[in-house]
Formats: structure tokens, C-alpha cells, sequence
């Protein structure tokens, strides 16, 4: 899906709020955790194992979209995956500390909407986190994000989002996305569809599967 010329504008005007904000935590918290803005390396790593359940991953071309300082990578590493990993980010400050921390990997800074090289097709493309910050027509944002991750993927697409099912006093800065009207469009791109709405109290994860040959 393209989007509209009102919602390429609304989309670029979030991309630079994210962009602001994430190059200020990495500026301000080089490597840690509060520099993707999770609230603990624990929850960060189990959204990381909910994602990664998408396939066998060893031996795969993943691409990690909102890759943020490579953060994934360290997991799939420590996990004893090897893939041929690439990362895309908004943030300049956050691939510049990406490339610092795995020079071997290949780490760029852009946007699917913009379709840079790195967003060739890959076996499994993952994201975790990118929607939190969407203020203009998130709803939309998500669904020709989505459309445009599964196609870049030949197996299988995993993402997660805040959950308006979740728990607490909803912050008025964060997108808590609906999981039925997820759902529902995961499924108008394929009948392979996994819902995981059971590891936190205020995510979920769609892993989305391309089907099977026939």
C-alpha cells in the first residue's frame, strides 16, 4: 500500500519526533537499555525470545527493523544463533552506535516507506518496538508498515506493539494498538497467523507466516 500524500506527511512528521527522541537517549546512554527506552533489559530480552519463536533462525537473512543499537543481534549472539543479520534504524545516533558495536553487520539509516538497499528481501524480518511513538494516523502507520515488512520477507514476519488491552493508566504519548484490528489485518495478509498476547502485561506479538506453497 502507498500511503496517501496526507499520510506520508503525518508519517514523516512522527519519523521526526522518533528520530529526536531516539538520538538524544543514544547520546545519552550509549549501550544501556535506556537507550531504546525499555524499562529493563528483562523485558526487553523476552520480547526478543517471543520474536525470534517466528522460525529457526540460524543460517537466515533477518532483517531487524528499528534496530536501534543492535540489541537484537547481541541476543540472537548470546542465544547461539548465527544469521546473516541487517539492521535499519530512523535514529543516525543509534546505527552509528549499531556499526560501533558490530562492524561486520550491516546497519543503515532509513525507513521502509524510503526503501533503502538494506530492505532487500529477507527470509524473517523482525521489529520490536516501532510503533510506541506514533502520534498521526498510527492505525494506518502500522497497517502499510506491516504490508511492507511482509513483503520483504520470504518465511515469516514477527512484530509487537503496546497493547490497549494492557495494563495501567494508558501514557497519552504511547500508540496502544488493538489486537483484534491487528489481528484482523494479519490475517488479510495471510491464513498463518500466531497471536501472542500471554508473555507481558501490556504487549502483543503477531507472527505472521508466508503460506504455504500449494
Amino acid at each position: 500500500m502507498k500511503p496517501r500524500a496526507s499520510s506520508a506527511q503525518a508519517f514523516a512528521e512522527d519519523d521526526a519526533r522518533t528520530r529526536a527522541h531516539f538520538d538524544a537517549l543514544a547520546r545519552a546512554h550509549p549501550g544501556d537499555v535506556r537507550a531504546v527506552d525499555w524499562g529493563s533489559r528483562a523485558s526487553q530480552e523476552l520480547r526478543f525470545s517471543v520474536l525470534a519463536s517466528i522460525g529457526d533462525l540460524n543460517g537466515a537473512r533477518v532483517l531487524d527493523v528499528g534496530c536501534g543499537q543492535g540489541d537484537l543481534f547481541a541476543w540472537l549472539c548470546a542465544q547461539g544463533i548465527r544469521c546473516e543479520y541487517s539492521g535499519i534504524d530512523l535514529s543516525p545516533a543509534m546505527v552509528a552506535l549499531a556499526r560501533q558495536r558490530f562492524p561486520e553487520n550491516c546497519f543503515e539509516v532509513g525507513n521502509l516507506m524510503d526503501t533503502p538497499a538494506v530492505c532487500a528481501t529477507h527470509d524473517y524480518v523482525l521489529a520490536s518496538g516501532i510503533f510506541y511513538l506514533r502520534a498521526h494516523q498510527p492505525d494506518q502507520y502500522m497497517q502499510t508498515m506491516v504490508e511492507r515488512m511482509f513483503a520483504r520477507c520470504t518465511r515469516g514476519l514477527a512484530f509487537n506493539s503496546l497493547s490497549a488491552w494492557g495494563d495501567g493508566a494508558p501514557d497519552p504519548e504511547e500508540y496502544r494498538a488493538d489486537p483484534l484490528r491487528a489481528l484482523a489485518m494479519a490475517q488479510d495478509l495471510t491464513s498463518r497467523v500466531t497471536f501472542r498476547h500471554d508473555y507481558h502485561p501490556r504487549d502483543f506479538t503477531l507472527l505472521l507466516y508466508k503460506d504455504a506453497p500449494r
